[in-house]
């Protein structure tokens, strides 16, 4: 069987999820902002092993604990898309806008549009290129479990930011209506921040898409 659980971490109550499967005793964490000591110790504490950890973009409040957790942990680091590499020079000058800690420097696997990962057993996720917010942002559809992260492509009643750097409201926009509003409609959404939702909730009363 496999689950998440949803922490909510940095000052901009970002949602971190680990997904574990219970029969394996193997999770996986996407979007860990921040707490990377926290994350691992209560990791080991169910006695799990972490497999792998997903980025949905290359903004800090999303990746803050990554380098730090994959060096605890020794699981690999998954995404988001190449376009989004430029973006990690940034962080330090994040660190200094926003008022977050800065993370260490890491490597990623960057994944395509399209691809079908397993980056734990019987975790099947496609990766849908959502540019808009960064450049390289993706969203994780599991069409097992009837749902996909969206990072902060696409929340309960409002879409991602597009006034940062390399942002794009019409890319944005686009990905939004022709793949994540392609997905079935009973198919729940987890966002980077804020409450869950359904792409049919999304369809017919977001005001920025509807």
């Amino acid at each position: 069987m496999i689950d998440y659980k949803t922490i909510t971490v940095t000052p901009f109550a970002q949602n971190c999820r680990i997904f574990v499967n219970y029969d394996t005793s193997e999770c996986v964490v996407v979007d860990p902002g921040d707490r990377a000591e926290d994350i691992y110790n209560a990791i080991v504490e169910a006695k799990l092993t972490l497999k792998a950890i997903l980025i949905t973009h290359i903004h800090l409040d999303h990746v803050g604990a990554v380098a730090k957790l994959s060096k605890l942990s020794g699981a690999k680091i998954m995404g988001s898309s190449i376009e989004d590499e430029p973006i990690k020079t940034s962080l330090p000058m994040q660190a200094v806008n926003f008022g977050l800690n800065e993370c260490e420097k890491f490597e990623t696997e960057y994944l395509k549009d399209g691809d079908i990962i397993e980056p734990m057993s019987d975790f099947s996720l496609k990766v849908l290129h959502t540019p808009g917010h960064t450049p390289g942002g993706v969203c994780y559809y599991c069409k097992k479990l009837k749902l996909v992260l969206t990072g902060d492509t696409l929340f309960n009643g409002s879409v991602g930011r597009t006034d940062f750097p390399m942002g794009d409201y019409d890319s944005l926009i686009k990905g939004i209506k022709t793949k994540l509003f392609a997905l079935d409609d009973e198919t729940e959404v987890l966002s980077g921040h804020g409450p869950n939702s359904t792409i049919l909730d999304e369809k017919t009363t977001n005001p920025y898409v509807v």
